[in-house]
């Protein structure tokens, strides 16, 4: 039981949530300050995921000596 409610939440924060954005912005049923909001945090977020993303990867290999001279 306690799987199909984990799962069920994760259905609807990764489903649902977004859409219901989605589908206020498109119906400007949201205040344009509140869409303009979502809008700036979700560039954010991915420049962010992007960044953070690129620097785990390359610290990661630098841990490992992937790039180390070996001579």
């Amino acid at each position: 039981m306690k799987n199909l409610v984990s799962m069920l939440l994760v259905l609807v924060i990764t489903v649902v949530v977004p859409l219901v954005v989605l589908l206020g912005i498109w119906a400007n049923i949201l205040p344009q300050s509140l869409q303009v909001s979502i809008g700036m945090a979700g560039v954010f977020l991915a420049a962010a995921f992007i960044v953070v993303g690129n620097v785990y990867l390359m610290y990661s290999d630098i841990k490992t000596g992937r790039y180390k001279k070996n001579s």
